[in-house]
């Protein structure tokens, strides 16, 4: 081969080996890029999703936490309504004629509409004897369906009322209020809700209660959690909607409720990009999602990749340029090598002069680029232990927040589930009570709850639970609730007492239990049972008299042994009798030399002004209390209840 080949042969290996050594560096560059927008779009979209979960907590929690007591509050307020002498005489159903029927019906009617009119969140009231025939009333109809085949409700929702086992409360629906009145004026609600329970008294055998409520008391529960970006979407067991905070129903709610929780992006039958979050009730088993535009997170991914791309595409460019000029430089003897061949192909065969090219500046390259490295390496990692450090700060701050915003959600949603009107009864001059409770924290494990049973029953009860803090008042707000559907029952206070204690026992993981003192006093006599289950000695003054404590043997405390008995213990009330009770965070206060107030302290706080009413007695004992603490911090619940019977 002639020199002028071989100097072609070689400039042209010269140019292979250039496109060889810069083709991988950008296929590289082209992979880097493709894994940084990858990896972005993943941690920017974990990152919103994170975000999202952590904004949910906050609204779940205050959401679920206010619908299932405003629920059970509301079938509690109900849930006696069959004592009405008009409603129960309508439910035996047993006229001799027509006339007799229709002023029947009109006091059923009357004694209904006055008894739901007073609950703003109840929408209607209906009762199913066990042929299926119905009466009821609700805003726009009075239903009187006394031939079951005339019932409106529908076939299948008529068979699961009928099915509902006794002391046990289901949902059903929703069902359109056209459906149930037989007929659409264009303005009714679609969404109706109805608790169904089955009631059975020797007064009128065997009836269901439903109670009705429309979606409009979900309005001010989803008032709080709005961000503009959100819509909350709350469903049936069957996946029906029941209720939502946007403009139209949700299309597919299987597809909303499977992605939910999953961390995914999917498109809605719009389009547009969204990702969901849910969490289904423990009673009602509701289930509620919160849906969440990503419309202008997948804005901001987009715009930032697009910069990527191109903040890549120019470091590209300049490393090329770079690379051109490094290896312009680097190949310089080897264009000398190549230029001496062509001369000696033109004839001129002087001896051509190479060094070789040292890489003396490639160890220096390398040494200051790992001198480089290493101080780059420890800037980052001071950077991400700083980053770390904010991080967890502003970790903490925002956990101790939302912390703090749980703990007001539940003593805001205890204090509801006390009574707290005073006077309870304003027209019942028979007696006159009142009660207080003062948690140790947020959230406290005392209760306290009377309610009349029917018009000449009135239940009392004071309990404590064995712990403090949240876990005492979820395990409270279970015993207050078995304790109250017993006593509704019908049940005497060992017996309900006996029930309670049975439920509790299955399902009592946390070794918790509670003392319990509870009374049902017969109004038109005086006369009443009381049961006490490791309580405190009950204080009583007879009419004339000084309080004196009542010390007798008590029963086990409820939720600790299954098996345990209870025993009720007979008493009666004369006119101007006094019963004071309380719980242990009275007699064991303690001062700041750890010395307790005492039961004698108490009983001489009491005498101070025996003839005062229930509210002046109660605020008597915790001002002694409080001067006998000074600034000792609180240890224990403070829970009082006073009642002073007047008689007829």
């Amino acid at each position: 081969m002639s020199h002028n080949g071989i100097a072609a042969a070689l400039r042209q290996r010269f140019k292979s080996l250039r496109l060889r050594i810069l083709l991988p560096v950008i296929i590289m560059a082209a992979l880097v890029i493709t894994l940084l927008n990858t990896l972005y779009y993943r941690a920017f979209t974990l990152m919103i999703t994170q975000r999202e979960q952590d904004m949910n907590s906050v609204g779940f929690d205050t959401i679920s936490n206010s619908v299932v007591p405003l629920i059970n509050a509301s079938v509690s307020e109900v849930r006696g309504i069959l004592s009405d002498s008009w409603v129960a005489s309508y439910a035996r159903h047993q006229y001799s004629s027509d006339p007799e029927l229709v002023n029947a019906r009109i006091k059923c009617r009357d004694a209904l509409r006055s008894e739901f009119a007073s609950h703003d969140r109840v929408f209607g009231l209906l009762f199913m004897r066990a042929d299926g025939s119905l009466f009821g009333t609700i805003p726009k109809a009075n239903i009187f369906a006394d031939d079951p085949e005339q019932n409106p409700l529908p076939k299948k929702m008529k068979e699961q009322i009928l099915s509902v086992p006794l002391g046990q409360t289901i949902w059903v629906g929703p069902v359109s209020e056209a459906d149930i009145c037989g007929f659409d004026d264009g303005d009714m609600s679609p969404s109706i809700m109805i608790a169904a329970w089955k009631s059975v008294n020797a007064s009128y055998g065997e009836c269901y209660a439903m109670m009705l409520l429309d979606d409009s008391i979900f309005d001010d529960l989803f008032v709080a959690p709005q961000d503009g970006k959100s819509v909350w979407h709350l469903f049936a067991e069957d996946q029906t909607e029941i209720w939502h905070t946007g403009k139209d129903t949700c299309p597919d709610p299987g597809k909303l409720i499977s992605n939910s929780n999953t961390g995914k992006i999917f498109r809605d039958e719009n389009g547009l990009p969204m990702c969901s979050f849910s969490m289904t009730m423990d009673s009602p088993a509701w289930t509620l999602v919160r849906e969440v535009s990503m419309e202008g997170y997948e804005q901001i991914v987009g715009g930032v990749t697009r910069s990527i791309a191109i903040l890549g595409g120019l470091v590209l460019l300049a490393v090329v340029i770079v690379y051109q000029l490094w290896l312009k430089r680097f190949m310089r003897q080897f264009q000398s090598l190549l230029n001496g061949i062509i001369r000696m192909g033109q004839g001129d065969l002087e001896p051509v002069t190479f060094e070789p090219s040292s890489i003396e500046e490639f160890n220096q390259l390398r040494h200051e680029i790992n001198r480089t490295r290493v101080a780059l390496g420890e800037q980052m990692e001071t950077i991400r232990r700083m980053e770390r450090e904010q991080m967890e700060q502003e970790n903490a701050k925002r956990e101790q927040e939302r912390i703090a915003r749980e703990l007001e959600t539940a003593r805001q949603i205890q204090a509801s589930a006390l009574p707290q009107t005073f006077p309870a009864f304003p027209d019942r001059g028979e007696f006159d009570l009142f009660a207080s409770m003062t948690p140790a924290k947020e959230v406290g494990g005392d209760f306290y709850d009377f309610f009349l049973i029917d018009s000449d029953h009135l239940a009392l009860v004071i309990a404590d639970v064995s712990d403090k803090g949240i876990p005492a008042a979820l395990f409270m707000m279970s015993s207050k609730t078995l304790i109250r559907n017993e006593l509704m029952s019908g049940c005497d206070p060992a017996t309900a007492l006996q029930r309670a204690n049975v439920q509790l026992c299955e399902r009592n993981t946390s070794k918790m239990f509670v003392t319990v003192w509870l009374a049902v006093l017969e109004i038109s006599t005086g006369k009443g049972m009381a049961c006490n289950a490791g309580h405190e000695n009950p204080a009583l003054r007879r009419a004339g008299g000084e309080f004196e404590l009542l010390e007798y043997r008590h029963n086990m405390f409820v939720g600790g042994i299954k098996r345990a008995r209870y025993q009720n213990r007979e008493f009666e009330l004369r006119p101007g009798d006094c019963v004071f009770v309380y719980t242990d965070g009275v007699p064991e206060a303690i001062d700041a030399t750890d010395d307790m107030f005492g039961e004698e302290r108490l009983v001489d706080a009491l005498n101070q002004h025996v003839d005062a009413s229930p509210e002046e007695l109660i605020r008597t004992v915790h001002e002694a209390v409080d001067r006998f603490a000074r600034d000792t911090p609180q240890f224990d619940d403070i829970t009082m209840l006073c009642l002073r019977f007047i008689g007829a």
